[in-house]
């Protein structure tokens, strides 16, 4: 009969994936699926300001016209699972420890879990970014192509306070590199307040993140928390011992996850790719 130690393993290894994951500097937790698939945010519009006219009888304050709104509908998709086995014969002719299956779970997260996430994370981000820059980046723009990116979020009228600048380390060399950039590049410790921190940028958190993480060419994607809900509805971990049919240990993984980045604030987000605009795009 199989031992299914996921509930005592999964809570650890809850922890373990938070601690891990990059992208979670620039996402929230603020929509809740519940035992739903999707959800429909509902967001409302504004009314124009207009002038009070004292003599306009029942209109003084304009007309009245009824508040529209917009819904936008998000679906969870990203259902991901794997398993594998470790044969107890080859378990005993191995050193010890070598076959471990607690230490290959671990190995599992951290090498193939943990970047698979932030992986997809990032190319939704990128994707949905309401500015999207195109350079060839030199150490003499690098600076000044991330400071126009940061102030087109900022001529929207979004929060500075909070921001975060997931950068290819490519970018972060040339940035360093650039004489215009004259912040810290390097934080005293009880300064860094992310994971992968490095810095900071036009008042912008720098968080460095390794090239296969990012979409193909990007450079850096400046966001913040309040754009992009990033529900994980199941996160599941099983260790079985010499379940029927297997003389060792069978291990499962079920990984339910999504990245939504609201409509309303999708100008919040920017992304710089290094190189020239694809043809289609000019299309």
């Amino acid at each position: 009969m199989a031992v299914n130690l996921a509930t005592k393993y999964s809570t650890q290894v809850d922890e373990v994936i938070r601690r891990g994951l990059l992208s979670t500097a620039g996402t929230n937790n603020d929509v809740e699926f519940g035992n739903a698939s999707t959800v429909k945010v509902y967001s409302l519009d504004t009314a124009p300001l207009g002038d009070y006219d004292p003599t306009a009888g029942m209109s003084r304050y304009g007309t009245p016209t009824e508040l529209e709104d917009t819904v936008q509908e998000m679906k969870m998709t990203q259902q991901k699972a794997f398993t594998f086995t470790i044969d107890k014969t080859y378990e005993s002719d191995s050193p010890e420890g070598v076959r471990n299956a607690g230490k290959a779970l671990q190995r599992q997260i951290d090498q193939v879990i943990i970047p698979a996430i932030d992986t997809y994370r990032f190319s939704v981000l990128a994707d949905k970014a309401g500015t999207k820059i195109y350079r060839e980046l030199t150490s003499e723009n690098a600076y000044e192509t991330f400071v126009e990116a940061n102030t087109a979020i900022t001529d929207e009228e979004f929060p500075v306070e909070g921001r975060v600048a997931f950068c290819s380390n490519d970018f972060i060399r040339l940035l360093k590199q650039d004489s215009g950039f004259t912040k810290a590049t390097a934080l005293a410790q009880d300064r860094v307040i992310f994971k992968g921190m490095v810095g900071d940028c036009d008042g912008v958190a720098i968080i460095a993140v390794p090239k296969r993480r990012l979409p193909e060419d990007t450079a850096f994607i400046i966001t913040h928390p309040m754009c992009a809900p990033a529900p994980v509805k199941l996160q599941e971990y099983k260790i079985h011992r010499d379940p029927p049919g297997i003389a060792g240990t069978l291990v499962e993984g079920l990984l339910y996850h999504d990245i939504f980045v609201f409509d309303q604030k999708k100008k919040a987000v920017a992304v710089c790719f290094d190189g020239e605009e694809p043809e289609e795009n000019n299309g």
